[in-house]
């Protein structure tokens, strides 16, 4: 449970700068102290390092008022420094830790600095902390002085206030606003889908014109694809005959293109003939220009063969050049690397060398590592050796440890076994004392059956049943009597009706009471003076002459009640009233003047009950009571108020006289009570009729409780007899269970018994555990682990030294690997270099020998191509001189040939002109079966041939297509489209629009239920803490107490009554009650509070001040048993808190510095912190 455990105080407010420390337990702690000691500044000190910075609570005009001030001389910083600690071993508090401390230091600027456990942390942190844990600073968990006189001042709206905020229902207002907002959010949505869907509607309507227009259109287009149907079939039929001519021109055009065909044939084969014999003669001229032609292809031949020579030559001389220059180069190089041969090989035998001193070194590293390797194993024989001799010691130690172990397990079993017996004892002592409370028990539920099993009950029967035969009879003579006054009064209308008019008018007094006095009870009358006095017939006329008005004046408990009286009259308007409170009469004693003729003081006249003697005293207890009116004037002129025997009454020092001859106190109250008017009378006479009915039933209802007394009777002697056998039964009970005290106490007799034959065991088993453990450490410290620790640091040495031997080894075998390398390199890069050398020599000298004869075959081809081409060159000559004589011949087979052609092409363009008409006519004819074709094709797609009826259709389709082009120019081509597509559109906004409904309705629910959520949880609460109050009052003075709803349907816009009554004392509000009333009832409004959100602890600061002895203690007993589960430390000056407290603390002042004393257990002396 977490706990306050620790408070150190430094600088704060009365307590100086000396750091003052103060330890708390769980439970009840009572803090107490002369008033202006500094004991609230206790409480102050935890709730500033808590994180309060409300100066007021801590009593202060600032916080800078919170710093000591006292000690003006003190050197350094000024400022005030509380740590409180608390108990977290639960882990209410979300620390790892089982202490939690908290640290507030504040300078004398205002700054204050926060730390938790040494750790700097910021004030929102620590609330938040100690709000996880129900440890905050409310009003309720530290009650501060003046919270209780707060609390008993608030008003019906505050109480609910304070409950609702205990309770969080801010949290359902908050979620409430939220959804409120997303209602309003929906509803706008809402509006919004509308007020689309109303566009879109509008939208719908406008493109339905739109679609009717399109369809109107494509059906105007229908139309006229059936009257063009109609039209080609009247072209179709005019394309046919037209068809048939054109046919006709094209045979006859066939005709003659055949006739011509034939001419040109003929004059063909005539040209062809010609050409035949001008090819002959062509064939031998051709034979001269072949000769001319293959002369001029060797020519070229050879001319090419001669460059190609001639080229190869001049690139190989080339080459050639290059390759002399190159071979003295290499030739040279290569005996520049023979001179340099020697140079090298003495690098490479250094090198061998200084290989062969890396492996000496090698060598001798290994031998240091075998060296060293021999003496690691003598030192492990020698470590193996010493093991040995430390296992047989172990073995030793090892077996004392065992019988120490089995020592210690005998030990431990002693023990159990002690604590076994002690537990036996206690649980046969808890069943000792359980039964000997059972016992008790059956002892008194024994002596309460001896007590039924008498006939006692029976005649109480019998009792009842003889009062319930008198209340019959006594019912029986009401019911002819009332007949009686029924009839009478019935009679008597008219002349009640005067009677309560002069009423009315006149007697005020009887008319308030009249109203009164049906609420007597509820408004706090105790009575009327009237009632509650009476006297002797020979002192009537004094007493009335003295009382006056004051006769009908209502008398009241208390000053409270008059002042909720009073408000009543004035409410309901009532004429005059006067009134007389109990316990505001002051005490009142008149001495008697020494003079003759008096019989006494008036007071004493009058006779009342002992409670009401104030009021005689009030009334009567200053007049004296004289013989004649002579001797009253004279008391009168002697300063006192006086009153003849015959009713003549003087005030003191006057002259005036009240004379009282024969009147008379009215009861008209009692007739107002009944009825104002002769209605009134007449619905008086109704109710009469009623209780008469009412009686009648009641005397049926006498006769039924008779006839079921009468079965109780018998039940009660049946019971009487069951009573005797369980009496009889509870008796063996009895002696069973005296029987079973007399085995535990001879059980627990047996076991301490047992208990004390244990610890000498236990004693003597210590003593061996003792004993072991000397030998145990004897045997250790005989055996030295010197050897051994040597051994191992030998070793260790040795282990160290090889790895260092290892490195050096490592590090000598890779300076041998690098430097066989760099040998492996030198070589090979040689070598390489030279076999590179010798391959180039080689190949250029191959490629120079070749070249030499490249370029003597080259010389050669070049030679042979230059003869050739002499000779070809000569036969060129001879070729062209014999080649004149043929052109005259030619030229003769040229003329016939042109006669010829001629004459073909005049046939050739004639033919050509009717193959234009033919393919004219074919063209005219394609277009005409095409025509033919597509006119059949309309036709049939509007399912007609060429049989059908043609008509004129010209003019029809000429109004269409107009309309069709007025159509056109307004036409949405994608109305039906667009139609469809918004229509779709429309029905899923529709949808949506049910979503969104649906949302709202689901926000509507949820704010429902929200408020159904808030309702149950605050009336959970007021049941919780209704609960509370009802017990905590009856168990501090037995009364009772309870919360009502002002308003049941609008509980959050109505208040909370908080009602009390107090015993021998009607109910009251808790605004209209006593001071010491008003401070209880707050206490206990307090305490049942608490109940909603239970703190771990609670700060109570002289919350009892005002509270009497006998409530004091009770509430001391409710914190004491409270305090169990929580921590309580309550400021208190009352003996009773002080009494219950487990720990107490006194603060007392000295020098202006408060000093704390505790006092934990009363039997030691009180101990100065």
């Amino acid at each position: 449970m977490v706990h306050i455990k620790k408070v150190d105080i430094f600088g704060f407010k009365s307590f100086g700068f000396k750091n003052t420390s103060i330890n708390f337990e769980p439970g009840l702690v009572s803090i107490s102290g002369p008033n202006g000691s500094g004991k609230s500044n206790i409480l102050d000190a935890i709730v500033f390092a808590m994180g309060e910075n409300k100066a007021r609570v801590m009593r202060q005009p600032n916080l800078r008022s919170l710093i000591h001030d006292i000690d003006g001389n003190r050197h350094g910083p000024k400022l005030t420094r509380v740590r409180v600690q608390f108990d977290n071993s639960d882990r209410k508090i979300p620390v790892d830790s089982d202490t939690v401390t908290i640290t507030r230091e504040m300078n004398d600027k205002g700054e204050s600095v926060y730390h938790m456990d040494s750790k700097k942390i910021n004030r929102n942190r620590i609330l938040d902390i100690f709000e996880v844990a129900n440890a905050n600073l409310s009003p309720l968990n530290a009650v501060q002085q003046g919270t209780v006189t707060r609390i008993s001042e608030m008003s019906s709206e505050e109480k609910r206030k304070t409950i609702e905020d205990l309770v969080g229902l801010s949290y359902f207002d908050e979620k409430k606003t939220e959804s409120l907002k997303q209602l309003t959010e929906a509803d706008q949505r809402l509006e919004v889908a509308m007020a689309k869907m109303g566009e879109v509607k509008k939208q719908i309507d406008e493109l339905e014109v739109e679609r009717n227009l399109k369809l109107r259109y494509e059906f105007i287009g229908r139309e006229l694809d059936r009257f063009r149907a109609i039209d080609a079939a009247e072209k179709l039929r005019e394309i046919k005959s037209e068809k048939t001519v054109k046919e006709e021109k094209y045979n006859n055009d066939s005709s003659e293109t055949e006739r011509l065909e034939k001419l040109r044939s003929t004059l063909r084969d005539e040209i062809s003939k010609i050409d035949k014999e001008k090819s002959a003669f062509a064939t031998k001229v051709n034979a001269f220009n072949q000769a001319k032609s293959d002369i001029d292809k060797g020519l070229s031949t050879e001319q090419e063969k001669f460059n190609d020579a001639d080229g190869q030559i001049k690139t190989s001389k080339k080459r050639f050049t290059l390759i002399e220059k190159r071979l003295p180069d290499i030739t040279s190089e290569l005996e520049k690397m023979s001179q340099n041969q020697g140079t090298v090989d003495s690098e490479l035998e250094e090198v061998k060398r200084s290989i062969q001193k890396i492996k000496g070194k090698q060598n001798i590293i290994n031998k240091k590592i075998e060296n060293n390797d021999s003496k690691i194993k003598s030192v492990l024989d020698h470590q193996s050796e010493l093991a040995c001799k430390k296992n047989v010691i172990d073995k030793k130690i090892q077996v004392l440890q065992d019988e120490l172990h089995n020592a210690t397990m005998e030990k431990s079993q002693a023990a159990s076994q002690t604590n076994t017996i002690e537990n036996k004892i206690n649980d046969n002592t808890r069943k000792h004392e359980a039964t000997d409370n059972e016992l008790t028990n059956l002892k008194q539920f024994s002596d309460k059956l001896s007590k039924a099993s008498s006939d006692k009950h029976s005649r109480e029967i019998e009792l009842k049943m003889l009062k319930l035969s008198e209340q019959r009879k006594k019912i029986e003579n009401d019911i002819v009597e009332l007949e009686l006054i029924l009839d009478k009064s019935s009679k008597a209308g008219h002349r009640y009706n005067e009677k309560i008019k002069l009423v009315k008018d006149v007697m005020h007094e009887d008319y308030t009471i009249s109203q009164l006095k049906g609420d007597a009870k509820k408004l706090g009358i105790v009575g009327f003076v009237y009632e509650v006095f009476s006297w002797n017939k020979q002192y009537e006329r004094a007493v009335l002459a003295a009382c006056a008005d004051w006769i009908k004046a209502v008398i009241v408990p208390d000053f409270e009640t008059l002042v909720s009286l009073a408000q009543v009259a004035r409410n309901k308007r009532l004429p005059k009233l006067k009134i007389i409170p109990l316990n505001a009469i002051p005490e009142f004693r008149m001495k008697m003047p020494k003079t003759p003729g008096l019989l006494g003081i008036l007071s004493d006249c009058v006779k009342c009950d002992r409670e009401y003697l104030p009021i005689a005293r009030f009334l009567f207890g200053n007049i004296i009571l004289a013989q004649t009116g002579k001797d009253a004037h004279q008391l009168s002129k002697a300063g006192y108020k006086a009153v003849s025997i015959n009713g003549e009454f003087f005030e003191s020092k006057t002259n005036a006289v009240t004379i009282d001859i024969n009147s008379k106190i009215s009861k008209f109250a009692k007739i107002i009570s009944q009825s104002s008017t002769v209605e009134g009378l007449l619905q008086t006479i109704t109710l009469l009729r009623n209780h008469v009915q009412k009686k009648k039933s009641n005397l049926k209802k006498i006769e039924e409780k008779q006839r079921y007394l009468m079965k109780q009777l018998q039940v009660s002697e049946t019971e009487r007899g069951n009573a005797s056998h369980s009496h009889s039964t509870l008796q063996s009970q009895i002696k069973s269970r005296t029987n079973m005290l007399d085995k535990l106490s001879q059980r627990i007799s047996e076991l301490k018994m047992q208990e004390k034959h244990c610890h000498p065991r236990i004693i003597r088993i210590s003593s061996s555990i003792e004993s072991l453990k000397q030998r145990i450490s004897l045997m250790r410290e005989n055996y030295s682990d010197v050897a051994q620790t040597s051994v191992a640091s030998e070793l260790s040495f040795l282990n160290k030294k090889k790895s260092s031997l290892n490195s050096e080894g490592s590090q000598i075998l890779k300076e041998l690997s690098e430097t066989e390398a760099n040998i492996s390199v030198v070589e090979d890069r040689r070598r390489l270099r030279k076999k590179a050398l010798l391959d180039e020599q080689t190949s250029i000298t191959g490629e120079k020998t070749e070249l030499e004869s490249n370029i003597t075959k080259s010389q050669a081809e070049k030679n042979a191509s230059e003869k050739n081409l002499i000779e070809l060159r000569g036969k060129e000559q001879e070729l062209i001189s014999t080649s004149g004589t043929s052109v005259s011949k030619l030229a003769g087979f040229d003329e016939q040939l042109d006669e010829r052609r001629n004459k073909e092409k005049k046939i050739t363009a004639d033919v050509n002109r009717l193959a234009i008409e033919l393919g004219e006519l074919e063209r005219d004819l394609k277009e005409i079966k095409t025509k033919e074709s597509s006119l059949k094709k309309i036709l049939n797609a509007f399912g007609f041939d060429e049989s059908i009826e043609t008509f004129d259709v010209e003019p029809s389709i000429e109004i269409l297509e107009k309309e069709e082009s007025s159509l056109a120019a307004s036409l949405n081509a994608i109305a039906p489209q667009r139609y469809v597509e918004v229509s779709t559109g429309y029905h899923s906004m529709s949808s949506r629009k049910n979503e969104l409904e649906a949302e709202r309705n689901a926000v509507v629910s949820f704010i429902e239920g929200i408020e159904k959520n808030k309702r149950q949880t605050f009336l959970d609460a007021f049941d919780t803490v209704d609960n509370e109050i009802r017990e905590i009052f009856t168990k501090m003075n037995g009364g009772n107490a309870w919360l009502e709803l002002e308003n049941e349907d609008d509980i959050f816009n109505a208040g909370i009554s908080y009602f009390i009554q107090v015993p021998n004392k009607p109910k009251r509000e808790s605004t209209s009650i006593s001071g010491g009333e008003k401070t209880l009832a707050a206490v206990v409004f307090v305490l049942a509070l608490q109940r909603l959100k239970p703190s771990p602890f609670y700060l109570f600061d002289e919350i009892d001040a005002h509270l009497d002895a006998p409530n004091a203690e009770s509430l001391a007993k409710i914190v004491e048993e409270r305090s169990k589960g929580s921590q309580f430390i309550m400021v208190s000056l009352k003996d009773s808190v002080v009494e219950k407290a487990k720990l107490i603390y006194g603060v007392y002042p000295k020098n202006g510095v408060s000093h704390v004393v505790t006092y934990k257990d009363k039997r030691l002396p009180a101990m100065v912190t």
